[in-house]
């Protein structure tokens, strides 16, 4: 038996819907995917504050995820989370864009309003100090499998004791798969 262009575009037309159908029932509905997105972001943010808030090492922290993230009316900046620094979107963005390049390191790094030049790279960090005159510090840049930790401190910490702080931060992150 010949199957005409009708028969063609049924069995097209049924396979079509049962592939739909198969990636209906395999993707998790809408709201379980924003659900996971919010559990995971509060997850991150308690992580934050624990950095900044319980030692007085690290002044300000910020993480940025590393797969693109669309900007909304209501959110406009890419930055997931920051506590204690206050990342522009542009400085933000060029961060992101520079680290995931390997350019980071060519440039100034700009951080709230602050200059930073870097003084350090290692495979997935880069560590700068302010070029400010008024006040020492520095910025520590870290990144996981799937997010990008900026963080500042300012004297009277030391390199010596942010950087392990911060490596040990962006450890716990890569420990709960991030």
């Amino acid at each position: 038996r010949r199957a005409g262009p009708a028969g063609a575009g049924l069995d097209s037309g049924l396979r079509l819907a049962q592939l739909l159908a198969i990636q209906f029932v395999t993707m998790p509905p809408p709201q379980a995917v924003d659900a996971a997105t919010a559990s995971a972001t509060k997850a991150i943010e308690r992580y934050v504050h624990a950095l900044v808030n319980d030692s007085n090492i690290v002044q300000g922290a910020a993480i940025l995820p590393l797969a693109p993230v669309e900007t909304t009316p209501t959110k406009k900046s890419i930055v997931l989370v920051q506590k204690g620094v206050a990342l522009r979107a542009h400085e933000a963005s060029a961060i992101l864009e520079r680290m995931l390049a390997g350019t980071l390191h060519r440039d100034y790094v700009y951080a709230s309003g602050s200059q930073y030049m870097v003084t350090s790279v290692q495979p997935h960090s880069v560590y700068g100090r302010l070029t400010s005159m008024q006040t020492d510090g520095g910025i520590i840049v870290v990144k996981t499998n799937r997010l990008l930790v900026v963080a500042t401190y300012v004297e009277p910490a030391l390199p010596a004791e942010a950087i392990p702080q911060v490596e040990r931060f962006a450890e716990q992150l890569v420990s709960i798969d991030f």
